[in-house]
């Protein structure tokens, strides 16, 4: 009897250890913001578990046979993946994901790097910590991803953007986004201005910046441009960008006068 037991004993361990849904410790909650591909529901009927990836080079993760996909995320998911960017609460167990939920808001930080070809030849596109990604010829005509995105890649800068979701739909409705630029500040032909190594298209400088902008170029000192946009999304789906820019720098110190010291030696020779 005792052979018995032990044999069914270590079935019973050998179960637990191969069970996808078996954890062995607490829920992980993360927030996963951004792309996300290679989505398979998973199905509950037949006992078959699913899988994710989440972000552009990331491994596939397998989701529950039972997970709950709080709804829309149940009928939503498919249609957005390696589309727009969005927002999931995601619950882990033992490395499985057990729950998908849609999250308001999320935010992503990262310094963008063109990579040729991505998708296709001739298609470039800019990657930002392998969750999103722009299409470079998105750039050549919106001059606001150009003053955030482009000049981050040009600068190697970080360029942090935080998405507001519908939750009805999973997609964003809008977003913020931030880049800061540190350099010598060069007025340029046209209305463009470089800073450092980057340009701020003419269009995103307004009247108030350009002076602080021109001062700061006449005065040849390093200068800080932090470039905040707020984003709406089209009916079309593309981005429309709202440019504020803060400029700030330091004065020069003042060059000391001279100090005129009186000639002792010629005091000294006089009658």
């Amino acid at each position: 009897m005792r052979t018995v037991a032990r044999s069914l004993a270590a079935v019973a361990v050998l179960a637990l250890l191969v069970s996808p849904v078996w954890a062995g410790g607490a829920d992980v909650t993360t927030l996963e913001c951004g792309l996300f591909r290679d989505y398979t529901a998973p199905d509950p009927g037949t006992s078959t578990p699913g899988s994710i990836t989440f972000g552009i080079s990331g491994i596939p993760e397998t989701i529950a046979a039972d997970a709950t996909l709080v709804p829309p995320a149940d009928t939503a998911l498919p249609s957005l993946q390696g589309g727009a960017p969005t927002a999931l609460t995601v619950v882990r167990n033992g490395g499985v994901i057990t729950s998908l939920a849609f999250a308001p808001t999320c935010t992503i930080s990262g310094t963008p790097v063109l990579v040729p070809d991505l998708f296709g030849p001739g298609q470039d596109g800019y990657v930002i910590a392998d969750r999103i990604f722009t299409p470079a010829d998105l750039l050549a005509t919106n001059d606001g991803l150009t003053a955030l995105i482009g000049t981050a890649a040009d600068t190697g800068s970080t360029f942090s953007v935080t998405f507001d979701i519908d939750l009805s739909t999973g997609v964003p409705s809008g977003f913020s986004a931030q880049t800061t630029l540190v350099g010598v500040v060069v007025m340029l032909d046209g209305g463009d201005v470089q800073v450092g190594a980057a340009t701020l298209p003419s269009s995103v400088v307004d009247d108030q910046a350009r002076a602080e902008l021109e001062r700061a170029a006449g005065l040849g000192v390093e200068t800080t441009v932090v470039v905040d946009g707020i984003g709406t999304i089209d009916q079309s789906g593309g981005p429309l960008v709202a440019i504020t820019l803060t400029v700030t720098f330091a004065l020069p110190e003042p060059t000391p006068a001279p100090s005129l010291l009186p000639n002792t030696a010629l005091e000294a020779a006089a009658p």
